[in-house]
């Protein structure tokens, strides 16, 4: 496959060719994740189903009380721990999962099948670095959120003092700086996210340390060429995954209303491996097209290494 930089478009367009055309090894891969989560989501859909029924009771009796309160799966200590296990089961796999498909799309680049067991030899056998990555993750995203928190009251205190002036000034004051806060959000927290994908890919794909990984990603996307090219990107990666979910999310909250926890688990899983392999497909695209434009020769070096990658 040619090594060339891509125009925005080409980039969603090769990521769709290489999902459809390897769709199978794809979600394969991000089977590993979704396969227990499913398991846990039914576990979750059934404790939830009192509430899927009491508001079945309120659509089709619109003038009707509940005779009791409405029932929580929260009310269960045991459902909690499930809800934080799958919590945590996610946010520790998906970075393998994320680095394995970006394996096998680096053995595509190279002429080469995407294998499951050769795509996620390599994300393992970087299983210190990819854990020291998810531990800088919630660093910086919780001081993200520290200081998006930190902004957000001051604004609140602002307008609050002003309202004791005038109460038409404090509501315009609040109102105009929460649209600057929101559309703020998007510049910030997306090209944020992406930075963090591409240390990931740093530690695994390019075998670099921690924080030489973390550096680098930064480098790679906050700079004048790449910056608002990064949220361009997340921002059209968003809507398209987003709307996938969307479709076949409605599905599952109708198989809810009809009793049938394990379709509703099903079909999640299903959205989840239809999107989510796609999502990490175009992502790795994306990473490989931005070091194709700043290090084709070391990229063309790296790929052919990744790409002759056998299992012991």
């Amino acid at each position: 496959m040619e090594l060339r930089p891509l125009g925005f478009g080409e980039i969603f367009d090769r990521s769709v060719t290489l999902y459809i055309r390897n769709f199978v090894p794809f979600a394969a891969i991000v089977a590993v994740l979704i396969v227990p989560l499913a398991i846990l989501q039914y576990v979750i859909d059934l404790a939830a189903q009192p509430q899927f029924d009491v508001m079945l009771h309120q659509i089709q009796h619109p003038g009707s009380l509940p005779s009791s309160p409405i029932p929580t799966f929260l009310d269960s200590p045991w459902i909690i721990l499930v809800v934080l296990v799958m919590m945590l089961m996610a946010y520790i796999m998906w970075p393998f999962a994320l680095n394995a498909v970006a394996v096998g799309v680096a053995r595509l680049y190279r002429g080469r099948r995407v294998e499951f067991r050769q795509c996620y030899e390599v994300a393992l056998r970087r299983w210190p670095q990819i854990l020291g990555m998810i531990g800088i993750d919630v660093l910086v995203l919780s001081g993200w959120y520290g200081a998006f928190l930190a902004v957000a009251m001051i604004v609140v205190f602002l307008a609050i003092a002003l309202g004791t002036l005038s109460s038409v000034l404090g509501i315009w004051f609040g109102v105009i700086f929460g649209i600057i806060g929101v559309l703020a959000i998007i510049p910030v927290l997306a090209p944020l996210v992406v930075a963090l994908s591409f240390a990931m890919y740093a530690a695994v794909i390019e075998e670099r340390p921690v924080i030489a990984s973390l550096v680098l990603g930064f480098a790679r996307v906050f700079n004048r060429a790449e910056f608002w090219r990064s949220v361009l990107f997340s921002v059209a990666a968003f809507a398209v995954l987003a709307g996938g979910s969307a479709v076949v999310s409605v599905v599952g909250i109708l198989a809810a209303f009809a009793h049938l926890p394990i379709l509703e688990a099903g079909i999640d899983a299903l959205a989840r491996l239809i999107v989510a392999p796609f999502g990490a497909v175009l992502i790795a695209v994306y990473y490989f097209d931005v070091r194709i434009r700043r290090e084709a020769y070391d990229l063309e070096a790296s790929l052919e290494r990744l790409a002759a990658i056998e299992p012991a």
